[in-house]
C-alpha cells in the first residue's frame, strides 16, 4: 500500500501576503474577505484576528464591528493558487512526486522516498524543516490513499503514521460534511441517517451503488485505495519569472526588502532544483500607470545561494530611485548556467582564493557600477604599447598574452632617462615589431635599479634611452 501526504494550508494567500510584510506588521489584525450568495464574509485570517474573535464565515460588517482596526483585502483563488505553485516549486528540492490541488492544498507520494530519508518520520521532519522557511500555518496528514490524506488535513486532522488502522479510525471519525462529496449527495446521505463516513464505509458497496447511484462507490473505492485515480505530477519550469503583489502602495527600496526575500528565496529555489547557478538577474517593479522601474543586477561570478543574491542585489538597488509609487515586485533569472566542478592546475591560484576575488569584484561592481570596475586584458603583441588594454571586468581577462617580465606599472609615455642613472639587471630583450600598420619600433629593454633602488624597465633606440615603466 502506498504512502501519501497532504499538506493543507487554510490561510496561503493571507500568510503569503504576510510573509512579503515586514514582522510588526503581521501582529496587526487583518483578513481576506469574498462575496458569497448575496454577502460578504470572511474567508481567511491572521491570527491576530482570529484572537480577537474574528471567525472564518464571519460577515464581514461583523468582523469591522467586532474589530475596528481590522484590516481588509479581497481574496482571489488566483492568486493564491499561483503561490501554491511557487511553494511546490520550494518543496520539490526535497519531493520529487507532488500534485497541485489547487488552490490549498499539495498532495505527495512517499512511498519512493521512505529509504532516502531513513523512514516515514525522516521524510515528515525533512518537509516541516523545509516549510519552516516560511511563516505558513498548515494542517499536514498521511493516509494509505491520496483521497484519505486529503480528507484528514482539509478537516483539520493531523495524522501522521503508516498503520492504516489509525487512517481509518479517522476518516470513520469524520462528519459527512468533510467528505469532499457534491452538496446534493452529501444531503442524500445526510437524509437516510448517514452522518459519518464511517456509517458510509460500513456498507456493502453493492447495497451503496443501488441506493445512491455509481459515483458514491467509485468514491468508496478510491477512498479505501481500492482505485487509484490518474495523478498529474508537478514539473518544475525550466524559466524563473516570478511577481508578488503587494497589500500597500511601496515608496522606497528597502520597504521592499522582505518581499525580495521571498522571491530570492524561490530563485534558489529554482537554481538548486536544476543545478544552476545565475550570472544575472532582472527585478522590476510595477507601477499603477506607466511602465515598471526595470533594474538589471549583473554578478561577475556565477551565484545561486539566497544570502549572495539579496546582498549583491541590495547594493545594486542602493544606486536606484523609485519615481512611482509600487504594487508588485517581480525577479526574472537571466543568464543561468550549470554549476560544474571546476578543474585546477597544480600551480594556479586556489579555488577559494578565486571565489573570494569573484565575490570582492561583484561587490566592487555592485556598489560603483560595471563600467568602473576593469582588468587588463592581455594581447598577443610584441609591443608594449599595444599588449594590454583596460575593459570591464571578466574573471579571465588576464589569461593568454606572452610569457614575458613586463612592469605592472607602464608610463602613458616614454620618458627620455640617462644611461649612468641605471644599473642594469637583465636584458637586453630585443624587441622589432609593428611593421604591418606603420607603427614600427626597434628598442632593446633592460631592467634595471636607479639610485632609489626601484626596479624600472627601460629600452634604448636610435633616439636614446627611455624609461618605460615601473615593476616596483
Amino acid at each position: 500500500m502506498n504512502a501519501w501526504l497532504y499538506l493543507h494550508f487554510p490561510h496561503l494567500l493571507l500568510d503569503y501576503q504576510l510573509a512579503l510584510q515586514p514582522p510588526e506588521l503581521s501582529t496587526m489584525p487583518q483578513a481576506l474577505t469574498q462575496s458569497h450568495a448575496a454577502r460578504r464574509t470572511v474567508v481567511q485570517a491572521n491570527n491576530a484576528a482570529l484572537q480577537q474573535g474574528v471567525q472564518v464565515d464571519m460577515a464581514e460588517v461583523l468582523a469591522s464591528t467586532l474589530v475596528p482596526q481590522l484590516k481588509l483585502h479581497d481574496y482571489d483563488a488566483t492568486k493564491e493558487s499561483a503561490m501554491l505553485t511557487q511553494l511546490a516549486q520550494v518543496l520539490y528540492q526535497d519531493m520529487a512526486q507532488i500534485v497541485l490541488q489547487p488552490p490549498q492544498g499539495l498532495l505527495f507520494e512517499v512511498q519512493s522516498l521512505l529509504r532516502l530519508h531513513q523512514g516515514f518520520a525522516g521524510v515528515v521532519k525533512r518537509m516541516q524543516a523545509r516549510l519552516q522557511q516560511w511563516p505558513l500555518r498548515y494542517i499536514l496528514s498521511s493516509g494509505y490513499s491520496p483521497l484519505s490524506a486529503k480528507l484528514l488535513a482539509a478537516s483539520g486532522h493531523s495524522v501522521l503514521s503508516t498503520e492504516p488502522a489509525d487512517v481509518k479510525a479517522a476518516i470513520a471519525e469524520l462528519p459527512i460534511e468533510y467528505s469532499g462529496l457534491p452538496e446534493p449527495q452529501i444531503e442524500k446521505l445526510r437524509n437516510v441517517g448517514l452522518l459519518t463516513l464511517g456509517a458510509v464505509l460500513q456498507l456493502p458497496a453493492a447495497e451503496l451503488g443501488a441506493r445512491f447511484g455509481r459515483a458514491i462507490t467509485t468514491y468508496v473505492a478510491e477512498l479505501n485505495g481500492d482505485f487509484s485515480a490518474p495523478q498529474s505530477f508537478y514539473h518544475p519550469p525550466h524559466r524563473f519569472d516570478e511577481q508578488v503583489e503587494l497589500n500597500a502602495e511601496v515608496h522606497s527600496w528597502p520597504q521592499l526588502l522582505f518581499p525580495l526575500k521571498r522571491l530570492l528565496q524561490q530563485v534558489e529555489s529554482f537554481l538548486e532544483i536544476h543545478q544552476w547557478s545565475t550570472r544575472a538577474l532582472l527585478i522590476r517593479a510595477h507601477h499603477r500607470t506607466g511602465p515598471a522601474t526595470q533594474v538589471p543586477i549583473q554578478f561577475a561570478h556565477a551565484v545561486w545561494q539566497q544570502r549572495d543574491l539579496l546582498s549583491l542585489s541590495q547594493l545594486h538597488l542602493e544606486r536606484q530611485k523609485l519615481k512611482q509609487p509600487v504594487l508588485a515586485l517581480s525577479v526574472r533569472v537571466q543568464r543561468p548556467e550549470s554549476r560544474q566542478a571546476k578543474e585546477q592546475a597544480m600551480f594556479s591560484a586556489p579555488q577559494a582564493q578565486t571565489d573570494s576575488l569573484n565575490a570582492l569584484v561583484s561587490r566592487l561592481q555592485a556598489r560603483l557600477g560595471e563600467s568602473k570596475v576593469q582588468s587588463l586584458h592581455v594581447h598577443d603583441d610584441w609591443r608594449p604599447e599595444y599588449q594590454g588594454t583596460l575593459k570591464p571586468w571578466q574573471s579571465d581577462s588576464t589569461s593568454g598574452g606572452l610569457l614575458l617580465p613586463r612592469p605592472a606599472w607602464l608610463l602613458p609615455q616614454a620618458e627620455p632617462t640617462e644611461r649612468q642613472q641605471w644599473q642594469l639587471q637583465w636584458g637586453p630583450e630585443r624587441i622589432v615589431s609593428g611593421w604591418w600598420n606603420a607603427d614600427t619600433i626597434a628598442r632593446d629593454y633592460y631592467i634595471a635599479l636607479d639610485q632609489w633602488q626601484r626596479q624600472g624597465w627601460i629600452y634604448q633606440c636610435d633616439k636614446g634611452w627611455f624609461l618605460h615603466g615601473w615593476f616596483s
